[in-house]
């Protein structure tokens, strides 16, 4: 299994990269997260125009034809950028939409994939309390959920099952939660009978998709870590030297850089076993997801360390990452969840 990435997916990183850099820089995801979402609406529906969020659609449905690979690159350079928005939920809506029938169905994948709808995440298992599902009427009380304030649709994997909701339908209740990652901020949904689409897709697969790809974004924050510590330990000077040169802060820019490196293989091999359908892409997912918390939560804490005072401080960008790191690490299982089905998994090997 070559984890060498083709000079065309190279070329496709590139160009996301360029992209994101040019319409969301730092300075714009600051201003999102200090109250201008309006500021989102522009990227988002360019990104819509080239295809972002139909990477792995089949292009007779309306895709670009590519597979999760792609998705799984295009997801490192939204980590990289600190991106705000239901990224996640939008493109697993547009897996989810690829293969439903009829009028209806067509025209939602087409708003999806056109970045006209987004697309809110819940993941909630089979017959938590509180969830029901009856005919064509969902109910489910008080979950917290990304995002869900800013989005048209809500992507509901109950089981295996997957349904859509529209956000404005009759019976939904969002309201807004206590903020703590302010660039993906959450809200308390309650959904009343509220009238469900099931869509013919598996929500088994969808979390497997979505686990490959949260961890590839949480590898582009973390990898971008080790280039801001980096670039600020080679300009911040004490004691008439750049801290860069002291031992200490060496190692840990190093330390960050292994971690991210060790992330960015499991998920790479993890996403290419799930491509494949090999029959240990489960155990891989979950070996991608504990690194990839690990790597992640761990640089955002040297990143700061690494910026001294400043890294406290509102001005400095490295609390959002700290944010954005210990919300990942609860999306679609925490480590722990993950560390118990790798343990399941060695001790019946």
């Amino acid at each position: 299994m070559d984890l060498t990435p083709t000079a065309e997916q190279e070329a496709i990183q590139a160009s996301i990269r360029s992209f994101l850099e040019s319409e969301l820089p730092m300075s714009r995801v600051r201003a999102i997260a200090e109250g201008a979402p309006q500021e989102l609406e522009a990227p988002w529906r360019r990104a819509g125009e080239l295809g972002f969020f139909g990477l792995a659609v089949p292009s007779q449905h309306g895709g670009t034809g590519y597979s999760v690979i792609e998705e799984m690159l295009l997801f490192e350079e939204l980590g990289r950028a600190l991106a705000p928005g239901p990224w996640l939920g939008t493109v697993l809506a547009a897996h989810a939409l690829a293969k439903a029938k009829g009028d209806r169905e067509a025209a939602r994948r087409a708003d999806v994939q056109a970045g006209r709808s987004r697309v809110a995440l819940i993941d909630v298992e089979e017959g938590a309390s509180g969830s029901e599902a009856k005919d064509d009427r969902f109910t489910l009380r008080d979950l917290v959920v990304a995002d869900a304030a800013r989005a048209e649709l809500l992507l509901v994997l109950h089981g295996d099952a997957v349904r859509l909701v529209e956000t404005s339908a009759a019976g939904v209740g969002i309201s807004s939660g206590q903020v703590f990652d302010a660039t993906r901020p959450v809200a308390r949904v309650s959904l009343e009978a509220v009238p469900a689409e099931r869509l013919p897709a598996s929500a088994h697969a969808l979390r497997r998709i979505g686990t490959a790809l949260s961890c590839a974004e949480a590898v582009g924050a973390s990898a971008r870590l080790v280039e801001l510590s980096v670039a600020y330990a080679s300009v911040r000077e004490q004691f008439g030297r750049p801290i860069g040169s002291f031992q200490a802060v060496k190692h840990r820019c190093a330390d960050m850089s292994v971690r991210a490196e060790a992330a960015r293989a499991a998920t790479i091999y993890a996403t290419l076993s799930l491509r494949d359908e090999s029959d240990d892409r489960d155990f891989q997912l979950s070996v991608a997801k504990v690194l990839a918390a690990d790597a992640f939560v761990q640089n955002a804490a040297d990143n700061v360390q690494n910026h001294g005072g400043m890294g406290y401080t509102w001005e400095c960008d490295a609390h959002f990452f700290v944010k954005r790191a210990r919300s990942f690490e609860a999306i679609l299982g925490s480590s722990r969840r993950h560390l118990d089905a790798i343990a399941a998994r060695l001790r019946g090997a």
